[in-house]
């Protein structure tokens, strides 16, 4: 008897990244149907969709915001997964398996979910919470609450962009064949047609690109758990904050990073950057912060990443059960070096055979994608 696959194109992608673009396809065509059996009922009794948005009436799969609490709270997750334009619809086709593929070899298909998962819902839930903000500043305008539902992709793939500069920020990204484009600059490009977006054409869904860009940052610096080392998040100095900004705002940037930091400390969502070991980092580390030894703590978050890169490039360069035995991207960088206390410079090398060879690899597979 034959056997029959659902989506058999995406056969030769992992696990996650099957389930990820599933979502995407199911839910995408789920909102059309239930939008078009509404649009019927309503072509027979008679009624128009005269200043009423057709998907904000089927609240089933869209994120209303007058709509989501208390009575479909599921829909913090699914809004993230349904495109209801043709176009969008197809870019986070093609974007979605491109992106994850990689994504899942480094991290596996467990942490991609969450991660995933984490920037939908949380993205969503800002946007939820900026339009009743809007509701009640603006003179209750139902337009705030039943007009545009928050929906779409963009803060997902905005969130990968930034997962790929923290792992592979000096790689180059070929377009088109002649356009190339550094990875650590594909966010800010992302923010800038937020920006536009936002103002020439409409709210939702680029405005939740910032959001999924503020979310994503602050998962991988502060609470995602590496698997390969007991370290949380991402404590080096070159991820931080002041650095997704050009240089002469960087102070104004950092001073706002520092309040929102100690504020994340107050309330006790993130651990302060002298204090234990396990999670310990701050968004800015300055300098004069700490001493001699804020110092030394820097440099031990140097020198665990660096001995969490060689693990993960142990990891990505061995070949995985039941695929083509080749070989992902490097990590960040051959080597890391640290500050220690004393002033004197620490260099930790990850093999240069095994990084030489899968940066080979991964440069092959840029060009092929």
């Amino acid at each position: 008897m034959p056997q029959y696959s659902f989506l058999p194109f995406l056969q030769p992608f992992p696990i996650a990244t099957r389930i990820l673009t599933g979502l995407l396809i199911t839910l995408s065509l789920g909102q059309v149907l239930l939008t078009g059996l509404n649009a019927r009922f309503r072509e027979q009794e008679g009624k128009t969709f005269e200043g009423i948005n057709e998907n904000a009436e089927v609240p089933y799969l869209l994120c209303v915001p007058g709509a989501a609490l208390p009575w479909y709270f599921w829909t913090f997750l699914t809004a993230g997964f349904v495109e209801i334009k043709p176009i969008e619809f197809i870019i986070s086709l093609i974007s979605i398996p491109l992106l994850t593929r990689y994504l899942e070899r480094v991290w596996g298909p467990k942490e991609l979910l969450r991660f995933s998962a984490v920037v939908i819902v949380a993205s969503n839930i800002i946007g939820f919470g900026l339009c009743w903000l809007e509701f009640f500043v603006l003179g209750g305008r139902e337009v705030f609450l039943t007009g545009e539902p928050v929906r779409g992709s963009t803060a997902l793939l905005t969130g990968y962009l930034v997962a790929y500069t923290q792992l592979i920020p000096e790689h180059q990204v070929q377009i088109f064949g002649r356009l190339k484009i550094r990875v650590k600059n594909t966010p800010g490009i992302a923010l800038l047609a937020s920006n536009i977006l936002t103002l020439v054409h409409s709210f939702q869904p680029w405005i939740l690109i910032q959001f999924g860009f503020i979310v994503a940052f602050w998962y991988l610096r502060f609470f995602q758990v590496h698997a390969e080392s007991d370290i949380r998040g991402d404590r080096s100095e070159t991820f931080a904050f002041i650095y997704w900004f050009p240089p002469p705002v960087r102070p104004y940037t950092g001073y706002i990073g520092n309040v929102v930091f100690n504020l994340a400390v107050k309330f006790k969502l993130v651990q302060p950057w002298d204090g234990p070991q396990t999670g310990a980092y701050a968004m800015l580390p300055t300098s004069g912060s700490g001493g001699a030894g804020g110092a030394g703590t820097r440099a031990e978050a140097e020198r665990r990443r660096a001995l969490a890169l060689q693990a993960l490039d142990a990891r990505v360069t061995k070949p995985t059960t039941g695929e083509a035995s080749t070989s992902a991207p490097p990590p960040t960088a051959a080597g890391t070096t640290a500050t220690a206390a004393s002033g004197e410079a620490v260099t930790v090398t990850a093999p240069a055979e095994a990084v030489t060879k899968a940066e080979k690899a991964n440069d092959e597979e840029i060009k092929a994608s």
